[in-house]
């Protein structure tokens, strides 16, 4: 009962179509192109956590910032990022892709999802189910979450809690199994999440 009240309130910016939500993600893209938003102590910390992986997904990382991070911390680790724009060529370990959407080759499979980027989803219940799916029977979701940046407009489309993301994340069949919270940007949260 509780979890259908906070969703009620968890709001979604509303596009004409999903071909205008692509391009206003890409152009937002664009102007930020070489902007990074995740810190190298916030992947270290998660290495730290989890101090094996064979396979990553760092889902929505516009210049790639967040794969070279991770490559330092597991330089023998397949590591692969999403972004939804036409920029995604231009960057290494990179692929252009909404994270959304499913890839069947990495059902199963990861040992680290990481975002910093569930703001810039118009479908947070498929987005989470999405990842969720990815992870391999020890994997972890790293999900990055600040509720001052999530604002429910054009740019950045979610507009939700932090208690609202740990209801979305709990009512999808994920445990929360820590918070991270030492010096995330913007006073977030880093979900620590497995499946059930």
């Amino acid at each position: 009962m509780g979890f259908t009240r906070k969703l009620v309130t968890m709001k979604v910016y509303q596009y004409k179509d999903y071909q205008q939500y692509v391009d206003r993600q890409s152009i937002i893209n664009k102007e930020k192109l070489y902007w990074t938003y995740v810190r190298r102590k916030t992947v270290k910390l998660i290495c730290e956590d989890k101090k094996q992986a064979n396979f990553i997904i760092c889902h929505g990382t516009r210049s790639g910032a967040e794969q070279k991070f991770f490559k330092k911390f597991f330089p023998n680790a397949y590591i692969i990022g999403t972004e939804i724009s036409d920029t995604a060529w231009q960057f290494p370990m990179t692929i252009q892709h909404d994270f959304t959407k499913i890839k069947e080759q990495w059902i199963d499979k990861a040992d680290i999802i990481y975002s910093n980027s569930f703001d810039h989803t118009i479908d947070p219940i498929t987005t989470i189910q999405t990842w969720r799916d990815q992870l391999n029977k020890t994997g972890r979701i790293y999900l990055e979450y600040s509720e001052r940046q999530s604002i429910g407009n054009e740019d950045d489309p979610l507009d939700a809690t932090n208690e609202e993301i740990e209801h979305l994340i709990i009512n999808n069949n994920l445990d929360i199994i820590s918070k991270i919270t030492e010096d995330i940007s913007h006073g977030g949260i880093v979900f620590v999440c497995e499946k059930k």
